[in-house]
């Protein structure tokens, strides 16, 4: 697998400026573009179906432990070699990967897979209903067959989940490695995801309506092959109305131990949101004390007393109740 940054070169002036990622800084990962290569496949040993879903996860994210397989959107009707942007207006889905107010850990692990099937449209309408309740936010799924919205958990009649968990047809992982000696640091860009048969290096992103995808330094031809990739951006401007996506991801993580739903019922999870929100601002209202009291013991190391503020503004940051900020 490769991860290069692939900006397009010559972009219009008028295009929104990056802004700078890094340790203590916002980060928003987003997909912006997947290109499927030669799945879905046909043939007796393969899926026959043709309906793609996109799933993302996050790793070692400083809010929660564990990783969480969030959906971000399907695409049904879907043949081999196709350029999937995500869902449009009329469209059930989000682009969003993950968002951070401040990242706190050295280094977070990215991964995108596709699985195809041919999904119900029973499965496909009970998306509808959650998509719309989250107001931009992926669907967390804890486990094989549950998906959770925003204050409910719902659970899918049959194995459906098993689709989307335990068949991906295709995966692709990323680490942004903020302060892990020896690796490059990561910087605010477009960034390919391809396995090393690719070459992605020699291909350049371009982000435009006419052309989007991946295209040929040199004969600026796009490419067209088997081999899938995706295009992720990662950008550090602050959105401060994605403040509540970490807390739900660690309720997704931890729900299976609270909930047994039957096959097609909800339940409400605001109460366990609610709770894994305030032991994470809990959390980060102790690291705050501690960091408060090492600031106040140094007299004669500027550049220490420097990061260990830098540190506490940035968890200040992660905490969302006001009340709780020292």
């Amino acid at each position: 697998m490769e991860a290069i940054q692939g900006g397009a070169e010559g972009m219009d002036a008028e295009v929104t400026e990056w802004m700078p990622i890094g340790r203590g800084l916002p980060l928003t990962v987003m997909i912006r573009h997947v290109y499927t290569g030669r799945f879905p496949e046909n043939g007796f040993f393969s899926s026959n179906g043709n309906d793609v879903a996109v799933v993302s996860g996050v790793k070692d994210y400083d809010v929660f432990a564990a990783s969480a397989r969030a959906l971000n959107f399907i695409e049904t009707d879907t043949s081999p070699h196709a350029h999937l942007n995500g869902p449009d207006a009329l469209s059930q889905g989000t682009a969003l990967v993950t968002y951070s107010p401040a990242v706190l850990t050295s280094s977070i692990t990215v991964s995108v897979e596709l699985a195809v099937s041919t999904f119900p449209q029973s499965f496909l309408s009970s998306l509808s209903a959650a998509f719309g309740s989250l107001a931009g936010l992926p669907i967390l799924m804890p486990y094989a067959g549950y998906l959770l919205g925003a204050g409910q958990v719902m659970r899918i009649a049959g194995d459906i989940g098993h689709a989307l968990f335990d068949g991906p047809v295709f995966g692709l992982t990323d680490r942004l490695e903020f302060e892990i000696a020896g690796a490059r640091k990561p910087t605010a860009d477009f960034r390919i995801l391809a396995r090393p048969t690719l070459h992605a290096e020699r291909y350049e992103y371009r982000d435009e309506p006419s052309s989007r995808g991946l295209y040929d330094k040199n004969s600026q031809r796009p490419y067209a092959g088997d081999e899938p990739y995706v295009v992720l951006s990662l950008d550090g401007r602050d959105r401060p109305e994605l403040k509540d996506f970490a807390p739900t991801v660690a309720s997704a993580a931890v729900l299976q131990r609270f909930f047994q739903v039957k096959d097609g019922q909800q339940a409400a999870v605001d109460a366990v949101v609610e709770g894994l929100r305030l032991v994470s601002d809990l959390k980060y209202r102790t690291r705050a004390d501690e960091l408060k009291k090492q600031v106040a013991t140094i007299e004669d190391d500027a550049a220490r007393k420097k990061k260990l503020q830098d540190e506490l503004a940035a968890v200040m940051k992660n905490i969302q109740q006001p009340e709780l900020r020292p």
